[in-house]
């Protein structure tokens, strides 16, 4: 079975659960990126580049304030596409710092309404998510209690 067939059998369980989260792990280079697309080829699933979730009308609002609009404000986007299965690429791209995003908490909220498909552009370690900042301090750690992990080799 390929890892697309298995990515598509996982994907399938979230959305039996609703509201579900699957984040596809894996090391830098490994395919995450060409496994998702090749699952949204085949099942016409929503994929979103995340730097299109940053529009002008977010780098209006304070910056401190971008993280209570966020998940509001990207819902909508999402919605203008009209599916269910939203696949989330360059998920990093949230984690600039002058956005005050949360991550976590915005995908559990967008979750609540579609069911994200996202590749971890970090590692796991300890049972967490983790992305670092390039100078290799600690940056993000999320649990992933709640979340399918799918693992591409």
């Amino acid at each position: 079975m390929s890892q697309v067939d298995e990515l598509l059998k996982v994907v399938e369980a979230a959305q039996a659960d609703k509201g579900n989260i699957v984040i596809v792990t894996g090391k830098p280079g490994s395919g995450k990126s060409k496994v998702l697309r090749e699952a949204a080829e085949v099942k016409k699933w929503t994929y979103v580049d995340c730097r299109m979730l940053i529009s002008e009308d977010f780098l209006k609002i304070e910056a401190r304030d971008r993280g209570l609009y966020a998940p509001d404000m990207f819902a909508e986007i999402l919605e203008s596409y009209n599916a269910e299965v939203i696949i989330l690429d360059r998920l990093q791209t949230l984690f600039v710092p002058v956005f005050h995003i949360n991550v976590d908490s915005l995908m559990r909220k967008l979750s609540k309404k579609f069911t994200i498909i996202s590749a971890w552009p970090g590692y796991q370690a300890n049972g967490n998510l983790c992305y670092d900042k390039f100078d290799g301090t600690e940056a993000i750690r999320i649990s992933p209690d709640g979340f399918r992990i799918f693992n591409v080799e």
